[in-house]
């Protein structure tokens, strides 16, 4: 087993941590592992004595940002450290510093490397009653929005524990995101790159009930769906301009069906130019007319589909219809954000 250990280094992005980190890393070294890289991303003057008392440790190295630049940029930092090494290695896996991973979990993620060292390994903790609820909640809707728009399938999407193989770093070094949000990127690449996950059941633990964790729900959660979030306000920016062409329409030719037809083509235009551009950013040129026309053939099926499924209440009191209609768009809606992330505007 020691060998399966030596080809495997260990990456700890670490902000302004405390005890927790001298014993994680105190526990880990017990095991031969190629090595334990540590990366101090710009910790407070206070947090100084605790990557110093690491310096005892053997095997251990530690990278230093000179100012905070969030847990993406120091697993990038880990990820070109590990990759410009000479030695052989099978991959890594990332572990959060603030204590919330036991070291036998870790370890059974490395045993786990044995019998899957080209895939990707995720230790996936369980939310039961003593979960906080921020933790609880933000896994769920996330787990939820992935299976919905993206197709991924996973428990714990939030996980810092992951082995990740060589053969992936290259890739993630791609991917944009400074802070929480470059784990959900690194999420979607090995879902898009074909990488099978592996999910390993491991002890949820919450010290303090999660006080130390440096996730703010609110801003983070923004961060890591601002591609959904941009789409949401594309949407809502183009009914606002349907409904304004629609009144103005209505108020000089006095016709209904002529109002709605000239309001749905402008606004159809003004949200596949602000989807294109501004949403999925599919800038390639030699696209856009093949572009132009699924969106086209997305936009007619859409608008056939709430028609027809909202006539099938005809006749029904409008206390039915209204909430009816308003749900079948909204699923709509999530079938619209998925096709033309995936399919229209699919960036390869």
């Amino acid at each position: 087993m020691n060998a399966v250990f030596s080809r495997i280094a260990i990456l700890i992005p670490s902000f302004n941590p405390n005890h927790n980190l001298f014993d994680l890393v105190l526990g880990l070294s017990s095991n031969p592992w190629n090595e334990i890289i540590v990366v101090n991303d710009g910790s407070s003057e206070e947090s100084q004595i605790f990557f110093d008392n690491l310096k005892g440790i053997n095997n251990v190295h530690l990278l230093t940002h000179s100012a905070n630049q969030g847990k993406g940029v120091a697993i990038k930092t880990g990820i070109k450290y590990i990759k410009n090494k000479s030695s052989r290695l099978d991959g890594l896996i990332t572990v959060d510093s603030d204590g919330q991973h036991l070291i036998e979990d870790i370890n059974k993620i490395a045993k786990s490397v044995k019998s899957n060292k080209d895939g990707v390994i995720f230790g996936v903790r369980s939310f039961d009653e003593s979960t906080p609820f921020r933790s609880k909640l933000g896994n769920k809707v996330t787990k939820l929005l992935l299976y919905l728009l993206n197709g991924i399938s996973i428990d714990d999407s939030q996980t810092g524990l992951r082995y990740l193989p060589i053969s992936i770093l290259s890739e993630l070094l791609k991917l944009p995101g400074e802070k929480y949000e470059y784990e959900l990127e690194c999420l979607f690449a090995i879902n898009k790159l074909g990488y099978r996950i592996t999910q390993v059941q491991i002890k949820t633990v919450y010290i303090d009930d999660n006080a130390d964790s440096h996730f703010r729900p609110l801003i983070d959660s923004i961060r890591i769906y601002r591609v959904f979030a941009k789409f949401s306000l594309s949407s809502f920016l183009s009914f606002v301009l349907d409904i304004t062409i629609f009144t103005f329409f209505l108020f000089y030719i006095e016709s209904i069906f002529f109002a709605t037809v000239i309001a749905r083509i402008l606004s159809g235009i003004f949200n596949f130019i602000l989807n294109r551009s501004f949403v999925f950013k599919a800038n390639n040129k030699s696209k856009f007319a093949k572009e132009s026309m699924s969106y086209i053939l997305l936009w007619v099926a859409l608008l056939i589909s709430s028609g027809l499924i909202v006539s099938s209440e005809q006749g029904s009191a409008a206390y039915i219809v209204i909430p009816f209609k308003i749900m079948v768009d909204f699923l709509l809606f999530l079938i619209s954000f998925y096709v033309q992330k995936n399919i229209i505007f699919k960036n390869k």
